[in-house]
């Protein structure tokens, strides 16, 4: 059997469209969002990283101070 083809009207035209402009917007809304967690993931692991050699720094001087305390 053969499926009849029908002309669509102009309000189903004008509907598929609009729900591709809906999509297209959440699409984008979504890179935008993940766009920003990896920025504030990548600013995380920023400070983590500066929290980490302040530390280090600190025992350093400490150790360097209980050896002269020692001397």
């Amino acid at each position: 059997m053969e499926e009849e083809k029908r002309e669509l009207t102009r309000e189903e035209v004008v509907a598929w469209y609009k729900d591709q402009i809906e999509v297209a917007t959440l699409r984008a809304d979504l890179a935008e969002q993940q766009s920003r967690a990896v920025r504030f993931e990548s600013e995380r692991l920023q400070h983590a990283i500066m929290i980490a050699n302040i530390k280090a720094a600190k025992d350093e001087i400490d150790a360097e101070e209980e050896n002269k305390e020692e001397e």
